[in-house]
């Protein structure tokens, strides 16, 4: 993996070790779907073409995911990245069919949703704060999450649409990786003494939930 430090990857540790991973001496296509400012682009190998998928800015597909059918053909994509999007649309499950119908049979599935019943989102309910993805009555109007899944109900989700064979169980904050003083230096200590929590008890401990799969 060509990240120093595993913590400043955040969730995209699972997908970008198992893109690492793939044959080197085969060709996949790629679609990363909610790309957003295309983070995983710069850990992809060469052997891995990238296409992006987003409702605005610069990708290849420009698609509000809300609009119904993806405007790709069926069996396109070798492997499928959609992490941290699907809580932000109205119809996921909607999406996941279409998400299966571009992708190959032999296709690679790495999803994710985050878990905002981690202890931390317990502690802003509890005291009444909100986060950066929570405004009252502006939730569907600036794509903020709609959806707030448990660990559970994140696995059972994809569970419905692909077989899972791996699941991770990150912990990582905003504030270590996009702050480089003193703050973000105790919160990066914090991340690390929390992130083996995330194995103990997902559902207190895990920020997000990230699963790789295979159409069943």
């Amino acid at each position: 993996m060509r990240f120093g430090v595993e913590s400043d990857a955040g969730q995209f540790i699972l997908p970008i070790s198992t893109l690492n991973n793939l044959p080197k001496d085969k060709k996949y296509k790629m679609i990363d779907i909610g790309a957003g400012k295309k983070y995983i682009k710069g850990f992809l190998p060469k052997n891995i073409s990238y296409n992006s998928l987003d409702f605005e800015g610069e990708h290849n597909i420009i698609f509000n995911l809300d609009k119904g059918k993806l405007p790709i053909k069926n069996n396109t994509y070798d492997v499928i990245l959609c992490l941290e999007t699907l809580e932000h649309t109205l119809y996921p499950v909607k999406i996941m069919k279409e998400i299966l119908r571009i992708a190959k049979p032999k296709a690679i599935f790495l999803l994710s949703m985050p878990n905002d019943y981690n202890f931390y989102c317990r502690l802003n309910f509890l005291f009444g704060r909100k986060t950066q993805v929570q405004e009252t009555f502006q939730t569907v109007e600036k794509n903020l999450h709609i959806h707030t899944p448990r660990v559970k109900d994140i696995f059972n989700f994809f569970s419905c649409y692909i077989r899972i064979q791996e699941i991770d169980y990150p912990w990582y904050s905003r504030t270590s990786a996009q702050n480089k003083n003193l703050t973000g230096k105790i919160f990066k200590i914090l991340d690390f003494l929390i992130r083996p929590l995330s194995k103990i008890s997902p559902s207190l401990f895990s920020r997000s939930v990230v699963v790789k799969g295979v159409k069943k």
